[in-house]
């Protein structure tokens, strides 16, 4: 990371300035997820309830992400156990 910047940030309709330490390349990465969440949403809705719908998508992605991380780690334990039961 470095130093704090200022930075406009686009989710759906508003244009919102942050500071963020967070280099280029990941920047565009979570706009990248924003603009995927926000993608999808249905022309004339508000921007609250597009903050909301897309909050719950990059939440639901997030679990998704997690529990397949779980279950491969889940996988290299078995793994691991029965290559040390042999």
């Amino acid at each position: 990371m470095s130093a704090p910047r200022d930075v406009f940030l686009t989710i759906g309709k508003q244009v919102y300035s942050i500071t963020t330490p967070l280099d280029d390349k990941t920047l565009d990465r979570v706009k990248d997820l924003i603009d995927q969440a926000c993608g999808s949403l249905v022309e004339g809705m508000g921007q609250e309830d597009r903050l909301a719908l897309a909050c719950l998508q990059l939440a639901y992605a997030l679990d998704t992400a997690a529990r397949g991380l779980d279950d491969m780690l889940k996988l290299i334990e078995r793994a691991d156990r029965e290559a040390l039961d042999e």
